[in-house]
C-alpha cells in the first residue's frame, strides 16, 4: 500500500470527522469513537484508491457513514471531496445525486 494514499485517506477521514464534531445536529455517529470511525473511512477510502475521481471518494466516505448508527433520519452524507488536498463537502438528508456504489446499489 503507497504511503501516498494513506496520508490522503487519513487527510480526507480527518475532514468528515471534522466536520462532523462541529454540526449542531447530534447524529450520534461520533459514538462509535473517534479513532474507529478515523480507521473505518480510512478502510473505505483505500479500497477505491489510487482515483482523483471525487465521486469515487465521495462515495466511500458515505458508504461508511451509512454504516453508523443514527438517531435521525436526516444523514450526514459526503457529496464531493478535492483529491488534491482532502476537503470535503457534505450534505444531510436525503441525497440529491445518485452515484453506485461499490456493490453496484443506487444511493438517493
Amino acid at each position: 500500500m503507497c504511503r501516498d494514499h494513506e496520508s490522503k485517506a487519513r487527510a480526507i477521514a480527518e475532514n468528515v470527522v471534522s466536520i462532523l464534531r462541529h454540526k449542531p445536529v447530534e447524529y450520534g455517529i461520533l459514538s462509535a469513537g473517534h479513532e474507529a470511525v478515523l480507521a473505518g473511512l480510512m478502510h473505505e477510502l483505500l479500497t477505491v484508491m489510487p482515483t482523483e475521481s471525487s465521486d469515487a471518494l465521495a462515495a466511500a466516505c458515505s458508504r461508511f457513514l451509512d454504516t453508523l448508527p443514527s438517531p435521525s433520519k436526516r444523514r450526514p452524507w459526503v457529496e464531493a471531496v478535492n483529491s488534491v488536498g482532502g476537503c470535503v463537502t457534505m450534505r444531510e438528508g436525503k441525497r440529491v445525486n445518485a452515484f453506485k456504489g461499490r456493490s453496484g446499489s443506487e444511493f438517493l
